[in-house]
């Protein structure tokens, strides 16, 4: 049986952006992907979805990728309402973990959904060394760093195995969108 890949596409409508970048990356992912004999499915953010549908589809996939632009150094809102929506559904969220019963059980261990995966892909404007150089914006954190609470939201909900992130940068000002697309391939190639 093919194992289920769950794209959750965060390409929006919102001031001068329209989506269009993350939304091609999110259909290159399911196209190589299912070239790879995954089953892969879509949610764009902006349509209409149903809570209890969807987090029947993140709880029933293996690997859940997150296509996601780096909207005011975070996530895009309306992102972060279907998380608040559907990651809250009791087939996702079991608590935080702890127990009156137990006061060693830590905050942040009762996520029911282990053994699975999540990757992000992301696209910027910045470039690359504003990431990676410590006298840059970003002061050498890297994208995992500036992405900590949605890599922290994953892990919650018990997804605590990461692929690798992916990170297309200078989008606007520099963009190398075919080189960019080719190393996308490339990484899912790698990683799936």
């Amino acid at each position: 049986m093919a194992k289920k890949v769950f794209i959750i596409d965060s390409g929006v409508h919102q001031g001068f952006a329209h989506g269009e970048l993350n939304h091609h990356y999110a259909q290159l992912a399911q196209t190589t992907l299912t070239e790879l004999g995954y089953e892969v499915e879509v949610r764009r953010v902006e349509d209409d979805w149903d809570v209890a549908t969807d987090a029947a589809k993140v709880a029933a996939a293996d690997i859940i990728i997150v296509q996601v632009p780096g909207f005011w150094m975070s996530i895009p809102w309306q992102l972060k309402k279907y998380l608040d929506f559907v990651f809250c559904d009791s087939q996702v969220a079991n608590g935080d973990g702890r127990h009156r019963a137990d006061p060693s059980a830590k905050y942040g261990t009762g996520g029911k959904l282990t053994g699975k995966k999540f990757m992000i892909s992301t696209t910027w404007n910045a470039p690359l060394e504003a990431f990676t150089d410590p006298d840059q914006f970003f002061e050498g954190k890297g994208i995992d760093g500036v992405f900590f609470p949605l890599r922290k939201t994953f892990e919650f909900i018990g997804i605590k195995d990461q692929i690798p992130t992916f990170m297309a940068n200078d989008v606007v000002k520099n963009p190398d969108h075919e080189g960019d697309q080719a190393r996308f391939i490339a990484h899912l190639k790698a990683n799936f």
